[in-house]
Formats: C-alpha cells, sequence, structure tokens
C-alpha cells in the first residue's frame, strides 16, 4: 500500500465517524474476505475415542487412556476401552456432561456404574455393560465427535445426558463482552430491533440450529448402524440454587426503581409478609420484562411462602431461563432450562429417540414439585439418591429395549429391588465439602448464603467427623502467602481419604471469606481465627483490599473480568455492578484500622459510601465522578480478632437515565468496542486498610 494513503486511512479510522464507516464497510461485507480453506479430510483408520487413543494390545485393536494428573481430569479412570467381540454383554454407552459424569463422586461413584449395577441386577450379572463415555464441560460439537468415534467398540445402545452447559457454552459469542468485532456488532443490532430480548432470541436460534444439526448427525448414525438411542430430560435444583443477577439499564428511572423494590421485598419477604412480597415482583416484572433473573427468585420465595408450590415451581424455572448467556453481568452456573427441554423432546419426537423425563421421574419419587438439596449437591449434580432415581429410570428403558426380561421394566421397582452402592464414608464426605466449596464459588443468592454452606459442611462431619482435617488443611491452603500447591496443607490432602480434586474447588484463586466464616462457625471461630491471622495478619503497611483475593464474593463482578479471557484485556480497577460490594478483613490485633478508598461512581451520580462491618453501620466515605481518595478510621471495638466483613454500599443509581439508557452501549458495539448492559455502581482503585499504631 502507498505510505500517504496508508497514514491517511489510519487518520480516518482513529476518528469515531471514521471507525464508524470503516465498521458499517466491514458488515456489508465489502471488505473481502479471507480465502476459504482446503476441507480436511476424515482421517483413516482407528481414530481416538475422546481421549482414549488407538492401540494394540496382544495384537488387538483397543483405546487406552492416559493417567490422570493428581488432582484428577474431566473423563471416566476406565484404562482401556476395546472393540466388542461378542454378542452379550449388551454394551450401553453412556454420554454426557458433568452430571453423567458423576462430578463431586467420581471415580469413586458415577451414574455409569450405577446404571451397569442396575442393569446386572434385573437383568443378569453377566448380559449388561456400560462403557462411560461422559465428560465434564460436554459440548455439542465434543458430543458428535464422540459418539461417531464411539462407534469403534460396537455399542448396542446410546444414552445421552445432555443440556445443561447448552446456555453457557454453545453460543458465547453472543455477548456484548464477545472479543469479536462481528460478533459485537450482531449484539448492537439485535439491542436495536428488540431491546434486551434481542441478543436472548438470537443466541437461541443458534442453539436451536446447532442441536438440530448435532442430533441429525446422530441419528443418521445411529440408524444406518441400527442402535437405538435413549435421551435423558435434565432437571435441576430449584428450589435451593439461586441465579441473582443485577438488572441492565431500564428506561428512565426504572433502573432505580427497580433496586428499591428489590430491598423493598426482601424487607417484606423478612417479615413474613409473603403476599405483600408477591404483588411488589409483579411491579418489579413490569419493569425488567421477565429477563432479570432476580425477580423471578424473589417471586418463587413469595409464592412457596404463600403455600403456593406450583407457583413457586413456574417463577424458579422462569429464573433459569431469565439467566439467559447474553445478558449475564455476573458469571452464571450450566443449567438446563425450558429451551433445553424443548429442543430435547423435539429431538426425541423427530428421530424417535426414547425420552427419559426426569423432572417428572424426580417429582414423582419425592413427591415434591420443587427439587432441591436432597437430590442435588449443587446447581445440576446429584447427589447419590438422585443418581440411584435417574439410572433406575435409565434401566428400566434399556431393558425395554433390549427384550431380555419379560414384563414392562418400571423404574421404581428397579430402584426397590437395588442395593445402595457401595461407597465409602470419606468419599460421601468429600462429595459434601465439595457441594459447600461449589456453593460458596458459584452460588449468587439473594438472601443469606450460609445455611445452604452450614448444611453441607454440617453433612460432610456427619459422613466421616475426620473429614475436620481437611476443614483445617482448607483453611491453611486459602489463606497461605503461596499458591495452595506449594503448602503443607496440598501435600497432606494428596494423602487423605480425603483428597479434594478440581471438581471440589480445592483450587480457588480467593480467600474464599464465605467459607471461612462458616467453617468458623461450625469448627470453632478461635482455631480459624489463629490460622487465618497466622498466616494472613493485618500488618504494617497494610493491605489493598481491592485485590480481587481479598473479595466476599468474587463473582459479584462482570464475568469477563473473573474467568480472564486471553483475548480481552484485564482491567486495573475493580467494578461492581450491585449497589454494595464487600471485602474480608483479619483483623488479628487489638487496634484501630484507617481505611483509604480510591473510588469513583461511574453512574455519574457522586455522593456518600456508607461502610459497614459485619452488617453495621461504621462510617460514610466520600466519591465523585471522577477518582476520589478518602479516608475513615475504624475503632478497634469493632474489629475484634477474626474475619470480618467490610462492606462498601454504594450511592444510588441516576433517578433518570433517558428513553433508551441502552444506547450508548449500542453505539460502543456497533463500533466493536466493548460495552455493558449493566450499571457499574462503584469503581475502586484501591481500598488500603493499615492498622494504627500508638
Amino acid at each position: 500500500m502507498n505510505p500517504h494513503l496508508a497514514r491517511e486511512l489510519a487518520r480516518r479510522l482513529a476518528t469515531p465517524e471514521g471507525l464508524r464507516q470503516a465498521r458499517l464497510t466491514q458488515r456489508a461485507g465489502l471488505t473481502g474476505a479471507p480465502d476459504t480453506p482446503e476441507p480436511t479430510p476424515l482421517p483413516r483408520g482407528p481414530r481416538a475415542i475422546s481421549i482414549w487413543q488407538p492401540a494394540e494390545i496382544d495384537g488387538a485393536r483397543a483405546f487406552v487412556r492416559p493417567d490422570p494428573g493428581p488432582f484428577g481430569d474431566h473423563y471416566a479412570t476406565r484404562r482401556i476401552l476395546r472393540p466388542k467381540q461378542a454378542e452379550l454383554p449388551l454394551r450401553v454407552a453412556l454420554f454426557g456432561e458433568s452430571v453423567a459424569a458423576g462430578y463431586l463422586y467420581a471415580p469413586h461413584l458415577t451414574p455409569a456404574r450405577v446404571l451397569e449395577e442396575q442393569l446386572r441386577t434385573v437383568g443378569g450379572s453377566e448380559r449388561f455393560e456400560v462403557v462411560d463415555l461422559a465428560r465434564t464441560n460436554e459440548t455439542l460439537a465434543g458430543l458428535r465427535e464422540t459418539v461417531q468415534s464411539a462407534l469403534q467398540i460396537q455399542p448396542d445402545v446410546l444414552v445421552l445426558f445432555v443440556g445443561n452447559n447448552w446456555n453457557l457454552l454453545e453460543t458465547p459469542e453472543v455477548s456484548p463482552f464477545a472479543p469479536s468485532v462481528p460478533a459485537r456488532q450482531e449484539v448492537a443490532q439485535a439491542l436495536r430491533e428488540a431491546g434486551l430480548a434481542g441478543p436472548v432470541e438470537l443466541a437461541r436460534s443458534r442453539l436451536r440450529a446447532k442441536v438440530r444439526a448435532t442430533f441429525d448427525e446422530i441419528a443418521l448414525l445411529t440408524r444406518a448402524v441400527g442402535i437405538p438411542v435413549i435421551v435423558l430430560l435434565p432437571e435441576v435444583n430449584l428450589a435451593d440454587w439461586e441465579n441473582r443477577q443485577p438488572v441492565a439499564w431500564l428506561p428512565r428511572e426504572g433502573t432505580a426503581r427497580w433496586h428499591s423494590l428489590y430491598e423493598g421485598t426482601l424487607a417484606l419477604l423478612a417479615r413474613g409478609d409473603a403476599a405483600g412480597a408477591a404483588g411488589q415482583t409483579e411491579r418489579m416484572l413490569e419493569l425488567d420484562g421477565g429477563l432479570c433473573p432476580s425477580t423471578w427468585r424473589l417471586r418463587g420465595l413469595a409464592r412457596r411462602a404463600l403455600g403456593d408450590e406450583a407457583g413457586a415451581l413456574e417463577a424458579w424455572r422462569a429464573e433459569v431461563d431469565a439467566a439467559a448467556y447474553p445478558t449475564l453481568a455476573f458469571l452464571g452456573a450450566p443449567q438446563a432450562g425450558t429451551l433445553a427441554h424443548d429442543l430435547l423432546r423435539e429431538t426425541g419426537r423427530r428421530h424417535g429417540f426414547t425420552l427419559v423425563d426426569l423432572p417428572a421421574v424426580l417429582a414423582a419419587h419425592t413427591g415434591s414439585l420443587l427439587p432441591d438439596r436432597r437430590l442435588f449437591l449443587d446447581y445440576c449434580h446429584l447427589t447419590v439418591e438422585g443418581i440411584r432415581v435417574a439410572m433406575a429410570a435409565t434401566a428400566a428403558q434399556v431393558l425395554r429395549l433390549s427384550g431380555m426380561i419379560d414384563g414392562e421394566p418400571d423404574g421404581r421397582a428397579i430402584l426397590a429391588s437395588t442395593p445402595e452402592p457401595r461407597l465409602s464414608p470419606a468419599a460421601e464426605a468429600t462429595a459434601r465439602l465439595g457441594a459447600a466449596l461449589h456453593s460458596a464459588h458459584r452460588l449468587l443468592t439473594v438472601g443469606p448464603k450460609e445455611p445452604i454452606l452450614r448444611h453441607w459442611c454440617e453433612a460432610a462431619l456427619d459422613a466421616a467427623p475426620d473429614i475436620r482435617t481437611t476443614f483445617l488443611d482448607l483453611v491453611e491452603a486459602r489463606s497461605a502467602l503461596c499458591p495452595a500447591v506449594l503448602t503443607a496443607a496440598q501435600q497432606r490432602n494428596l494423602a487423605s481419604p480425603h483428597r479434594l480434586l478440581l471438581q471440589h474447588g480445592w483450587q480457588w484463586d480467593h480467600l474464599d471469606a464465605e467459607m471461612l466464616a462458616v467453617l468458623g462457625s461450625v469448627l470453632g471461630a478461635t482455631e480459624i481465627t489463629r490460622r487465618l491471622t497466622a498466616h494472613r495478619p493485618l500488618a504494617s503497611p497494610g493491605i489493598d483490599l481491592a485485590d480481587p483475593y481479598w473479595l466476599w464474593e468474587p463473582l459479584e463482578r462482570f464475568f469477563p473480568e473473573v474467568m480472564r479471557f486471553e483475548d480481552l484485556a484485564e482491567r486495573a480497577t475493580l467494578r461492581s455492578p450491585w449497589p454494595e460490594t464487600s471485602f474480608a478483613l483479619a483483623a488479628g490485633e487489638d487496634r484501630d484500622v484507617d481505611l483509604e478508598l480510591t473510588a469513583r461512581a461511574p453512574a455519574r451520580n457522586p455522593g456518600p459510601v456508607d461502610v459497614l462491618v459485619d452488617g453495621q453501620p461504621a462510617g460514610r466515605l466520600q466519591i465523585g465522578d471522577r477518582w476520589t481518595r478518602s479516608r475513615l478510621r475504624l475503632p478497634a471495638s469493632r474489629l475484634p480478632p477474626g474475619l470480618h466483613r467490610l462492606t462498601l454500599r454504594w450511592p444510588g443509581l441516576p433517578a433518570s437515565q433517558g428513553d433508551n439508557p441502552l444506547l450508548p452501549a449500542i453505539e460502543r458495539l456497533e463500533l466493536g468496542l466493548p460495552a455493558e448492559l449493566h450499571p457499574v455502581c462503584g469503581e475502586v482503585a484501591s481500598l488500603h486498610a493499615r492498622p494504627v499504631h500508638s
């Protein structure tokens, strides 16, 4: 290119209008396109089956998996897969996501192992086997590839247990945070055309197409070789798992009004006025159009308090649906919603797949419409009871398709006639501790989170009291000044019967304050405080609580800032999409503490920042719409030795944002620039806490 023309082009692109023109040209397809690469030919000969690599053992073909690392991996532990050699045993291949993989119990107990034991108990010990090909974080592309390659080992029946991951993993490009310029522009167009519902429907339409293409190919393959397919309709924890999210910008005073109604609804629920709370949620729904999951969570709580279980079920299904990836601020949890259920049902009808309706099966088993911690460890992973019930319903369909037993198989009869799985108390306790850790890390509640964490910690102690030593090792690993893998606690845990793997949340980049607070109440605060302050004392020159390590809820940030995407630059400041932000402050000595806050109010509403210690007012700081530094002294009487929750309550949002408050975000996205759909209530450059020396 001519240097003069290149400089002129760069000058024009550096202006907003020039950039806009370039983006419009790009979207119109006038900037040229890269050459289309030649298609890659399919490999010949044996192909890997997931991580099982082709090999020859004693002159016969086999597939061998690599050894898992010290913290485990995402796959079943079966070392060798071999092609089928005889008609029996009938081979069932189980595919799916982390639920199907037995997350938190694996490798000690998995759905595949339970299914195999149930089939052998009812149908004959030598007549059935189950090959476990489920994996954590499975995608539709991975599922299609694994099913295709697994035909090399001649399965007789396929069982597919998928759907929970689809919302989070299948359409990540439909998000204002997507790094791709064309993806941002598509989101902008969808926002212009249909508001917040536009990107949600865009992601749904793409998911429909991906699901249809994936299952069409699986159906084509299985019909060609005559293999029946069973599809499980997944269920999720509706009663215990919450999806708190901030509301996006609403017209005029809508956002400020929504947050006022949110606080008022919580107060009504706390006073026992469920009818009043239900009425408040009607007004919240009018404001947010049903697109904010927090509103539905509050509505479900009110309906349940009124004795309306069906109304609570409807609200909490809507909550899961409203936690759509394109409009998330906080990181969500994998849960199958109505769309996943509809797609799986439609797939079953179109291809003649056998469907196991787990929501109906589990409701019939418990006698309750609302699935809860009895069947679920967290958002979607099943307890032992949940696994047994789900696999018994699946076993009934496998037996029916096999024709190997007389009569019509019944899941409830299979459940009653098969023994409890063999699981050691240590393995059960470890899974329950994992449930507590998972909830501490991924659950954002509208009310206190402490009860669910306490439940799982106490349940772990009930299963195996000696897991107390693992609790203490966890405190040491979290508070150490080096990575957990370098601590003595790590080495002890590797040799422990309560060995914590990646799936249990052992590796975590934060203090885990909520979890430590619960462990203190379960084990005794003195022991936790002693270990914590020994490693992380508040001493001169103090600490910067704005370091994400000290966040009480690390997920209360825009999710790309939590996940650290490689293709997105990290921010140097802490931004809060919620009206308050909490930090962990570990006090170890009888001294006053000086706070120095450098912050601003990006929502253009400067004012006082209320400071609370353990929920009680402790003073005020000031911030402006530009960076402001202010100080506050906390007396030693408010900070006895131990872990304290220090909360900044940001100034209220501006009273009015105009008729289209999303327009600035849309315009940025059209230029290919990053943008947020939610208010930034406060932004912190630093929050220094220093002990005062007399």
